[in-house]
Formats: structure tokens, sequence, C-alpha cells
């Protein structure tokens, strides 16, 4: 990943960090964009893998994955607990683990967490879940010995984290050490506009926008009459609406129907 350690694995190790941290000042070119105008000139799902791709290459790293955990079963034990609600990856190996990735990947509880970027190894602690020492195992026969998480903290969709994968443990644990701030920054740009462009996951129900718009009023203290007038229907018809999303969602009120689809990014004020 980073320099290989030799008589001058210090100097080494300094100049690699120097130069990674040059990925996140404000500079650029109409040839040769920054970090941030790149990002922002994204399009689509595709554009963000590629944008991952390079920014992963760029800092050391075989490439990259993004998870976002979701809020609303963060701590269930059920099969969809174990389901992200959005995943990009730059490895196409990835995506056959995608339904279970939560479950596989042992840094997924920290990142729930946590606020700061941290370093991982792919060695196998003595006690863990079987899962998990699989999905280890695995990693290190790729050729993956170690990365870094950046966790994104998003109150209103719930956790996401940015997983790099490389070979150099030491340099995984220098480089959040020298820039961490600039990491964090960086993931907290990269879920926003994933939020944009990347799909919900299919297992996520689809609301009709006359189902959203209802639960967009409800949230906002519309009573079904005040919601009615707005949207130019009956109180009779805001009620259906809502019923139809509380049922779609497994919401047994129409509060819980209104914090499920905000939580999943379905529904926005």
């Amino acid at each position: 990943m980073f320099a290989k350690k030799s008589a001058n694995a210090q100097a080494c190790d300094a100049g690699t960090i120097a130069e990674a941290s040059t990925l996140f000042r404000f500079y650029g070119t109409d040839q040769e964009p920054d970090l941030f105008s790149s990002l922002r000139a994204c399009k689509s799902a595709a554009n963000l893998c590629d944008w991952l791709l390079n920014y992963a290459r760029q800092l050391g790293f075989y490439g990259a994955r993004y998870i976002h955990v979701g809020s609303c079963w963060c701590d269930q034990s059920d099969a969809v607990s174990c389901q992200p609600l959005r995943f990009v990856t730059t490895s196409p190996r990835d995506i056959v683990d995608a339904e279970d990735w939560l479950a596989r990947d042992p840094c997924a509880a920290h990142a729930r967490t946590a606020f700061a970027p941290f370093a991982y190894s792919t060695r196998v602690p003595p006690r863990i879940d079987p899962l998990q020492r699989f999905w280890l195992e695995n990693e290190r026969m790729r050729g993956v010995a170690a990365g870094v998480v950046l966790p994104v903290q998003d109150s209103a969709h719930g956790p996401a984290y940015i997983s790099l994968f490389g070979t150099d443990e030491p340099g995984s644990r220098a480089l959040v050490e020298r820039c961490a701030a600039e990491l964090a920054f960086s993931a907290a740009h990269f879920h926003a506009k994933a939020k944009q462009l990347v799909p919900v996951a299919d297992w996520v129900p689809r609301l009709s926008n006359r189902e959203l718009q209802c639960l967009r009023l409800a949230a906002q203290g519309h009573t079904t009459t005040q919601s009615g007038e707005a949207l130019g229907i009956s109180e009779r018809t805001v009620e259906y609406h809502l019923r139809n999303a509380s049922d779609k969602l497994g919401a047994p009120t129409k509060l819980r129907a209104v914090v499920l689809a905000f939580a999943q990014g379905l529904a926005s004020f």
C-alpha cells in the first residue's frame, strides 16, 4: 500500500503522508480538478464508484467500499439488520456478499458508533464470530492485510462508512494519525453525494409519491384534515395513503411509519 519498509522507512512514510495530505487541499484546474470538485461532478452511481477507486488508489490502497448502514436495524438481530441501505464497491467480488455485509465485516459494529477514522487489520483475533472469521480469512487470501475505515454519523438516515483496503498496517495507522480530519471530511462529502445518486437497496419498501407527501406532512405536524387541504384530497384519502405507507414499512402506527420513512431516506423535508 505505502512505500515498503527499508533503511529509509521513516523518510518514506513521511513523504507518503505528505503526498496523501495534498489530496485534501482545495485547488485544481479544468484539466486536473481537485478532490471535491471531481466528487461534485459525479452524475451517477457508476461515477461515484470510479471516484472512490481513484480516491483509494491515490491514498495507496487497492480499492474501497461504501456501506450505508441505515438507522432502523442497528440493534436488531433479524436478517434485515445484515443488509446495507446502500452499497458501493470497487471490487466486483464484493457484490455477492452485499446482502449480509454488515454481519461479515468486523468493522461494521465499530463504524456504527465511531466518529473518527480508524485503522484495521485482517489478522484473525482469538475469539470472533465464525462468519467474521471467514470474512477476515477470505480478505487475507485476496491479499488484503489492513486498511482504514472512515465512519459517517448521519442523524437523519443512519450511519455509513467507507472502508479502504490495502496491505500496509503501519501505513494505515500513520495515515489515520496524520490525516484523520481530512479523511472524515471527504467521507462525509461522499456520503452526501451517495444519498443523491445511489438508490436504496431492493429490499427497502417503495412508497408512492402521494404516500411520501402524506408522510412528509404528518412529520411536519399536519392533521389528516390539514394534509388533505394542502394536497387537494379528502381526509379519508390521506388516511388511506398513510395506512398503505405504514403497511409497506411494517409500522404499527403513523408516527412509526414517519420515523422509518425518514430514517431510510425515503422521505425528506
